[in-house]
């Protein structure tokens, strides 16, 4: 809880912009965290935040310098829809 505590909860930057990278090391600590609660409730929680995980990953890693933060995913992504 202390690893998560750590990348999750500081504040964010005066620009307001979320690095991508660090965002997704920090969140991939999450998925993990649902199986130490024991309960198959959480598992559908579980997947839903791991496929989101791999889909952020997926456009980060297709061009690490175009979509450094998370607002540049979000912008690339409203031009295409």
């Amino acid at each position: 809880m202390a690893l998560l505590a750590e990348h999750l909860l500081k504040p964010l930057p005066e620009d307001k912009q979320v690095e991508t990278g660090p965002f997704l090391e920090a969140v991939s600590h999450l998925p993990p965290f649902f199986d130490c609660l024991g309960s198959p409730v959480f598992m559908s929680i579980k997947a839903d935040i791991s496929g989101d995980i791999t889909k952020i990953k997926a456009v980060y890693n297709t061009d690490l310098a175009k979509f450094q933060t998370l607002q540049n995913i979000l912008e690339a992504e409203k031009e295409m829809y």
